[in-house]
């Protein structure tokens, strides 16, 4: 049984560039930057000095790299070749992983709701990105 699957290096490269440009518009004044800034009660500023852009984009960045690796593994191991099929396994992938645990941690931390929705639906829209960046470009 073959355990690791040949995957389009360069979808995954892509698919983790697209998480940190898609992350800086989401949680941006753009879109939820306010809300979000106010639900985890931190100002603009605050976040400016607690923060190394480096290290955190950077690690933002490999976690994300991950994530597409792995979903590039399990979309071959599947045969899903065609985009829909790609949004299909993300959006199970992102419903059973992603989203389930955050609701459990979510409510342990006392998180709000608007904090849950803006976490999860970053990483409900990244995913399906990624799921249709990799079956468009499977191997």
């Amino acid at each position: 049984m073959q355990v690791i699957v040949q995957v389009n290096y360069l979808a995954v490269l892509i698919c983790g560039v697209i998480s940190i440009v898609f992350g800086a518009v989401w949680y941006s004044h753009i879109i939820f930057g306010r809300t979000w800034m106010d639900e985890i009660d931190k100002s603009e500023e605050e976040l400016k000095k607690d923060m190394n852009p480096i290290k955190t984009y950077g690690i933002a960045f490999l976690c994300n790299l991950f994530i597409a690796f792995a979903l590039a593994q399990l979309l071959a191991h599947c045969g899903a070749n065609t985009i829909a099929e790609g949004i299909r396994i993300s959006f199970l992938c992102w419903f059973g992983f992603f989203i389930a645990p955050m609701i459990e941690n979510s409510l342990h931390e006392r998180k709000s709701i608007k904090l849950i929705i803006i976490d999860s639906g970053y990483h409900l829209i990244s995913i399906l990105i990624y799921g249709i960046i990799l079956s468009g470009m499977s191997t």
